[in-house]
């Protein structure tokens, strides 16, 4: 299977994960809502341009979709905000403020982006130890969520 094709099966999955209430088990309509976020990220439906374009477009799509329920928050970090590497003191300042800010609404997601592009800063290739940092930085992150979260809250948590 061809990266790009592979790529576009998983962008579909996420979508049809992120929109249940608008999809439901429905691929086709995931598709449509992929074409939507690639015109809107690059003017093409069939062209998702690169992936922080695309997830640039999907935050704006999720932020008006989600933040429509007023019992419902939306938290967006950006990990490598600044091109900056993941470090995990300024990190927990920043995901904890998120997770404040989302904390009275009984359900909410916290959606983050760019912490592959983060860890790898300025290697070339993804490596092992790579992935075990980026597992260890979930691991981090999910800690933080579980404590930062309140017992009657329903947190979902987004890590691309």
């Amino acid at each position: 299977m061809k990266a790009g094709h592979r790529n576009r099966i998983t962008r579909l999955h996420l979508l049809n994960t992120l929109f249940p209430l608008l999809t439901g088990e429905d691929l086709y309509l995931a598709k449509q809502i992929e074409q939507t976020i690639n015109f809107a990220s690059t003017g093409d439906t069939e062209n998702p341009g690169q992936q922080d374009e695309f997830n640039e477009a999907l935050v704006r799509l999720l932020q008006k979709y989600l933040t429509q329920d007023q019992n419902f928050g939306f938290y967006h970090w950006e990990a490598n905000a600044g091109n900056r590497s993941f470090d995990p003191l300024w990190a927990r300042e920043e995901i904890i403020a998120g997770l404040k800010e989302i904390a009275g609404f009984p359900k909410a997601m916290f959606f983050g982006t760019g912490l592959r592009l983060s860890l790898q800063d300025t290697k070339k290739n993804w490596t092992a130890k790579l992935d075990r940092e980026y597992e260890d930085a979930v691991e981090y992150i999910r800690n933080l969520a579980t404590y930062w979260t309140t017992k009657n809250s329903e947190l979902t948590l987004v890590l691309l």
